[in-house]
């Protein structure tokens, strides 16, 4: 996934130095792109160890317990940095959200080329 990601941050990037010559560059442009990819990196990394912690649970309620607090503790940290980054404009919310929604276009593009091939 890791070319996918970097194709499409130089995509992003491309678009945004167009829009900035167009409409005059913001440097909230970048930094929503930068903190964005931070964003999603972290993500990956505590859905990662979370999944560690539910494959060693040998308790299957206590298993989904644990991820579905993962789960909501990510998203209210999620919540909380896009808030205050925003509150004290340091990022433009476009830019930022943008690479959190590459995991889910990489895997749709993925399962969308290999749905024909696995129906053979």
């Amino acid at each position: 996934m890791l070319p996918f990601i970097a194709a499409t941050n130089g995509a992003a990037l491309l678009v945004s130095v167009v829009f900035g010559f167009i409409f005059g560059f913001d440097w909230t442009v970048y930094s929503g792109l930068a903190v964005g990819n931070v964003l999603m990196l972290l993500n990956f990394v505590l859905i990662g160890m979370t999944v560690d912690r539910i494959v060693r649970c040998r308790d299957f309620r206590r298993g989904r317990t644990i991820g579905s607090v993962s789960y909501g503790i990510r998203y209210a940290g999620l919540f909380v940095i896009l808030a205050g980054l925003l509150t004290i404009h340091a990022v433009n919310i476009v830019t930022v959200l943008v690479p959190l929604c590459y995991p889910k276009i990489y895997y749709t593009f993925i399962y969308t080329l290999k749905r024909g091939k696995d129906d053979e």
